[in-house]
């Protein structure tokens, strides 16, 4: 792949990650809204929670899309470890919802 193309590569997959933090800015400044609104704190948690999951779906898009573009070992291993991380917080962000999710639902009789 000659250099234009990684360039361009690489700044799609930076595109793609400016649109997962703004998937979180939003889902923040929604969860704050219903916060001020007087909606409780679990509901603004679980906002939060969908709005990361989201966001961490575009970035790791936008980080294999970068893959493209890596040109050594110590790129490919750090690339790994990113991948690990952000799999990882998902992971924890996802039993958040589910906790929360439980918590909201109404009791079975």
């Amino acid at each position: 792949m000659g250099n234009l193309e990684a360039t361009y590569v690489a700044l799609g997959g930076t595109i793609i990650e400016l649109l997962a933090a703004i998937v979180v800015g939003l889902h923040a400044a929604w969860a704050l809204i219903r916060i001020v609104t007087g909606h409780g704190s679990d509901e603004a948690r679980l906002l939060i929670a969908r709005g990361v999951l989201a966001a961490l779906g575009f970035s790791i898009a936008g980080t294999l899309l970068k893959t493209i573009a890596l040109q050594s070992w110590a790129e490919i291993r750090m690339f790994a470890f990113v991948l690990l991380l952000r799999t990882l917080l998902k992971q924890i962000f996802r039993w958040e919802q589910t906790m929360i999710t439980h918590r909201l639902a109404p009791p079975q009789s």
